[in-house]
């Protein structure tokens, strides 16, 4: 009896000890900088049972039984950590440190090849600034930002725009892209960007070297796609607030909501600046003035209002409509020595509309219409004797308080796309596009306008050899008003070598006469001197051929690419100098020029970037562009290298930014620090002067101070040009930068959000 009564204790004190509860605990943190990550979440795999951890990165998991599990602890932009352990007596403390993905590589890129592409994965080679890069540098505008990450472009800000140059080709042979729609309005051989709301932009996609079979005209020299922010939160409301120094304000407001297959996007973006002067002197007519009233930027306001609707009538269906209106106001000094009668205002309008529908394995056919319009007026400050007359032969005056109407650009444009998955293999990316341009422009053309169109169709396969290879070849043709046909084909390909990517390239670019190049006839007077422009109808299509290479090498926390390329481009559409008429002389005109297919030009380069992820959170990253860049000078069949190889006009040699940064977390407050510079070399000019070479350094702290599930707000505070390093060229000569100096400036963007679904 005693025997047996002894067996059932041991028996029983055998169940409770298997029966006994065990709990599984421990802390989550950045590897890096040792930061907690809140929610972080932590998954038994065979108990089917997930817990995430707290404010303080601590996870509990209880009443688990003994034995084996396997765990996968994971958290949103890090590397997930699988891992098995053994549940014994006390039950067990484990902690883990997560390491930060590599966002850039995750990024999804789609102007190189019109396809979605993971950045590694990319046919054509795409250079990607992020959504986090532009937020870090909070830079006063686009052009700033662009110029201060990438080392392959270059600006010089003006009135009418921005002088971009891509590997040493200007604006007129740079394609400008939202979401995939050209938004280029030639207003003064200019791009003005300040129609794009910086605070709602994703990332920025660049694709270099002539990519007009697939974009067409306009894309010879390549391609700038701003991607926008799709916000899927049932509803957020976000404010920006940017000021700084010479009365700068970037105002910036979005609403967007999502309800049962509706969305909304509403924005409003605003930008003042009062301006700035760097010097007194000026150069006019050959002299050199001193108290010039012009100034290095002159006193501007603009703003934007953009709603884009977004319907999706059914699981393969989906409808979407946008609009936007644009203003802006630019104030010149009038005075000595050039006496400006009129400031600048600007009214741009885009309507357009699109649809998208998924047939079955990935295929999607869309289509998509824009009306745009870009009317460029003189406000008028003073009195101006024109030498026009009206119809009762009295000559036309205008006075202070006068707007007139000085072009008016209208652009229609119409898409219809299909991507077809044709077997694994291939994937083919077919079109056909309609542009048709009008120009009306009072005083300057025959009649008053001008109209012209282009048809185009083009189909690109991408073809999928090998796991290892892949082929992507694409042909356009085109049909025009003007010119003959014209196919522009191209080929590039890319084979995967362990952790290397190696691609090339060669394609075929074409660039037809604007409207303005073709029709338009014009005064103005630029660095010191007053001429007369004249476009000329036997124009006809630039083109160009472009090579390069790429060898990209990627593991983790390390990425660096180098691309070597060459562009040679024929019949390029220069000014030539004329003879001046008798009548243009009565105006006194001093110059006269006429646009001709004169010039030849190739470009040789090197661009090279690389990322760098240190410890304790620092991470590198920067770029070098090396850039011979010359053409035919046209300009002036007097000089002694007339018609000889000469540097292209804005062009420096040499170009590098570099980015240093670095991140904590103090519980609820993150602390950022991103220091940037930009160096250039001399850049290059046939007359007036080369401009100095130079470099700018800024630092800006950025400042997490509330990150709550409904409620963000986060401030920047830096210092803009550091070493206040001022170029102070005499007007009427070449500068290399237009940068007041230091100044400081400080943003503040709070957002609120409802993600309830």
């Amino acid at each position: 009896m005693r025997l047996l009564t002894l067996l059932g204790t041991f028996l029983l004190c055998f169940q409770l000890a298997n029966a006994q509860s065990f709990s599984l605990q421990g802390r989550i943190i950045d590897k890096a900088n040792s930061v907690p990550l809140i929610g972080a979440s932590v998954f038994i795999v065979d108990a089917n049972l997930k817990t995430q951890t707290g404010t303080d990165g601590k996870y509990s998991i209880e009443n688990l039984s003994k034995g084996t599990y396997k765990l996968i602890i994971s958290f949103i932009g890090y590397e997930s950590v699988h891992d098995t352990i053994h549940l014994q007596r006390n039950g067990l403390s484990k902690d883990y440190a997560l390491s930060l993905k590599d966002a850039t590589m995750q990024e999804i890129v789609v102007t190189g090849t019109g396809t979605e592409h993971y950045l590694k994965d990319a046919p054509v080679q795409t250079e990607v600034i992020t959504g986090k890069a532009l937020r870090e540098y909070s830079g006063r505008s686009i052009e700033d930002v662009l110029g201060g990450l990438s080392s392959s472009l270059t600006f010089q800000e003006a009135d009418m725009g921005s002088n971009i140059k891509l590997n040493g080709l200007t604006n007129d042979y740079i394609l400008i892209l939202l979401d995939g729609r050209r938004i280029n309005g030639d207003v003064g051989g200019q791009n003005d960007l300040n129609k794009i709301n910086m605070s709602n932009i994703e990332r920025i996609e660049i694709v270099k070297g002539a990519v007009s079979s697939l974009y067409g005209s306009d894309a010879i020299g390549g391609v700038i796609n701003f991607i926008s922010k799709k916000e899927k939160d049932k509803l957020s409301i976000q404010n920006t607030t940017r000021v700084g120094e010479y009365g700068d304000v970037n105002q910036n407001n979005s609403i967007n909501w999502n309800h049962k297959g509706f969305s909304s996007s509403t924005l409003f973006s605003l930008k003042h600046t009062d301006g700035w002067r760097n010097t007194t002197q000026e150069w006019h007519r050959a002299r050199l003035t001193e108290n010039s009233v012009t100034r290095t930027i002159n006193r501007s306001t603009n703003y934007t209002i953009t709603e884009n609707i977004t319907y999706k009538v059914s699981k393969q269906l989906e409808l979407n409509a946008d609009a936007s209106f644009y203003e802006k106001w630019t104030d010149r000094p009038m005075g000595n020595p050039l006496w400006r009668p009129n400031g600048f205002y600007y009214r741009n309008q885009t309507y357009g509309s699109g649809a998208k529908y998924s047939l079955p394995n990935k295929n999607i056919i869309t289509m998509d219409v824009s009306f745009d319009r870009y009317d460029y007026h003189y406000d008028y400050i003073g009195r101006e004797y024109t030498d026009y007359y009206d119809e009762s032969g009295d000559r036309i005056v205008y006075y202070p308080g006068d707007r007139i109407l000085q072009s008016s650009q209208r652009r229609l444009l119409t898409n219809l796309k299909g991507i077809f998955h044709l077997g694994k293999q291939h994937k083919l990316n077919t079109g056909v596009e309609y542009v048709w341009d009008k120009l009306v422009s009072p005083y300057r053309l025959d009649g008053d306008k001008a109209i012209t169109y282009s048809l185009s169709a083009y189909a690109q396969d991408e073809w999928n050899v090998t796991e290892q290879l892949n082929i992507t070849v694409g042909i356009r043709y085109g049909h025009s008003k003007d010119f003959d046909n014209i196919f522009t084909p191209k080929v590039s390909a890319m084979y995967k070598l362990g952790n290397f990517n190696l691609r090339a390239t060669y394609s075929n670019g074409y660039k037809a006469p604007t409207v303005k190049e073709l029709y338009y006839h014009y005064y103005a007077t630029l660095m010191s001197k007053f001429k007369a422009y004249y476009g000329d109808t036997n124009l006809k299509p630039q083109k160009s051929n472009y090579f390069a290479a790429n060898a990209e090498f990627i593991i983790p926390k390390f990425k660096v690419s180098i691309t070597a390329y060459h562009n040679r481009m024929k019949d390029m559409i220069s000014l030539q100098h004329t003879e001046t008429s008798y009548e243009d002389k009565l105006l006194l005109v001093e110059e006269t020029m006429k646009y001709v297919n004169l010039a030849k030009a190739r470009t040789y380069g090197v661009d090279l970037t690389f990322e760098v992820q240190l410890p304790c959170s620092i991470r590198l990253a920067g770029g070098y562009s090396y850039l011979d860049a010359k053409a035919q000078r046209t300009d002036d069949d007097e000089a002694a290298d007339f018609m000889q190889y000469v540097y292209i006009n804005g062009t420096s040699r040499h170009n590098a930014t570099f980015k240093v940064s670095w991140s904590n977390s103090w519980k609820r407050y993150q602390l950022g620090l991103n220091l940037n510079g930009r160096y250039q070399s001399k850049k290059y000019f046939t007359s007036d002067g080369d401009a100095d070479g130079f470099q700018i350094w800024r630092l800006n702290t950025s400042h997490s101070l509330l990150d709550k599930k409904k409620i963000k707000l986060n401030m920047n505070v830096g210092i803009d040009n550091i070493f206040d390093y001022v170029d102070r060229t005499p007007f009427g000569h070449n500068r290399g930068t237009t940068s007041p100096g230091r100044n400081y400036y400080a943003s503040v963007t709070i957002k609120f959000q409802n993600t309830n679904k």
